[in-house]
């Protein structure tokens, strides 16, 4: 699989897969309330034990929708919704412009574009590791929203092959 037919189609799965564990990660906790039944509950179960293999997961430091504590912690939440945007930007762009004129090395705004989209990530880790801060949940979760947006679709471009 090569060319501009394959590139399209592991970009779908990229997209694909990047979308589901978003779906996943919101949906697991309300599938604890649910009678939704085997499936249901092995997708959560799944989704749980994935999550404790790239993150915390600690208590305090998670959401609770319904009163269960979500399988990411919240600022992995926010870079997993960033993700999710990213995508989905990443999608519509492509679409607009039609097919990829070749790979090209990243442009310097592109990774300025990208550290500053890191920056409120580091400094709430920095001020949370100094003491100067707690850890605020939703803080955290929408420091991690322009991250995991940047990094999705700076993947995206690499994956179309616009970016070398």
């Amino acid at each position: 699989m090569t060319g501009e037919a394959g590139r399209r189609r592991i970009g779908g799965v990229f997209a694909a897969v990047t979308l589901a564990w978003l779906l996943l990660i919101v949906l697991a906790p309300l599938s604890v309330h649910d009678n939704g039944g085997r499936t249901a509950a092995a997708a959560a179960a799944g989704t749980y034990l994935l999550g404790s293999v790239v993150c915390h997961q600690r208590p305090d430091r998670s959401f609770h929708p319904g009163g269960v504590q979500m399988p990411v912690c919240t600022r992995c939440t926010g870079l997993y919704a960033g993700a999710g945007a990213g995508v989905l930007v990443a999608g519509a762009r492509r679409r607009r412009r039609g097919p990829s004129t070749g790979p090209r090395r990243a442009p310097a705004w592109l990774r300025w574009a990208v550290a500053g989209a890191a920056a409120p990530t580091a400094l709430t880790f920095a001020a949370e590791a100094a003491g100067w801060m707690p850890p605020i949940g939703e803080l955290r979760a929408a420091a991690g929203v322009p991250l995991g947006a940047a990094v999705t679709w700076v993947a995206s471009l690499v994956i179309r092959g616009e970016l070398a």
